[in-house]
């Protein structure tokens, strides 16, 4: 169960970004984004140390509320404050340390160990707000509904694409979104599995409702 407080955050989140929902000629609609970190470095984005985030790629933008993924469990909201790029060689020891990293050599090397041989990177400031509370993803995106169930109710009441089908049985033989998304070549394929799912309840919502 959520806190009220936390579920006013959740409220506030999803009704701002209602505006961004954009739906596609497959009718795939892209919902509110998210940073994920790995589970170490919750600590230091809770205590303050950690504000700043290197990436390969970027999704965000400034001035945008997103959630904090860390360790399976979303832990607060960012407010995204600035997103710049930057060659590897412009990074200093300043910004290592925001990163939560003692030396721009450290930093250096965790950014070669997760991304290889890279010429430029995004640096995301960040300010963090935590729930009270680590919530599951699960109860946030997909109800009181388990996930099982959605992908088993969606192959047998929605009409698919090729792709969704072969995306839920995949997650149904793996047992989890992230063996499949192993089976599919990286971790990073889960949003191609969470997307389809969180695609399926919203339309098993809709049919119930008209239905009843």
């Amino acid at each position: 169960m959520l806190d009220c407080w936390t579920k006013c955050q959740y409220i506030y989140l999803r009704w701002k970004y209602l505006k961004h929902f954009i739906e596609d000629h497959t009718g795939l609609m892209i919902c509110i984004r998210c940073i994920e970190f790995k589970k170490k470095y919750k600590k230091y984005i809770i205590t303050g140390k950690k504000r700043i985030t290197i990436r390969k790629r970027c999704y965000v933008k400034e001035g945008e509320d997103v959630f904090v993924h860390c360790g399976g469990k979303i832990i607060g909201r960012a407010r995204i404050l600035k997103v710049e790029k930057r060659k590897l060689k412009e990074l200093d020891d300043d910004i290592a340390r925001e990163e939560g990293f003692n030396s721009k050599n450290e930093l250096l090397i965790e950014i070669k160990k997760i991304y290889g041989d890279i010429e430029n990177v995004y640096v995301i400031n960040f300010e963090f707000f935590p729930f009270s509370k680590p919530v599951d993803p699960e109860d946030l995106y997909y109800g009181s509904l388990d996930l099982k169930e959605i992908a088993e109710n969606a192959l047998k009441k929605l009409k698919l694409s090729d792709e969704e089908k072969s995306l839920l049985e995949l997650y149904l033989r793996c047992g989890s979104i992230k063996k499949a998304a192993m089976k599919l070549g990286g971790i990073r394929e889960r949003r191609k599995i969470r997307d389809v799912l969180r695609k399926c309840y919203r339309d098993l919502k809709t049919e119930n409702s008209e239905n009843n």
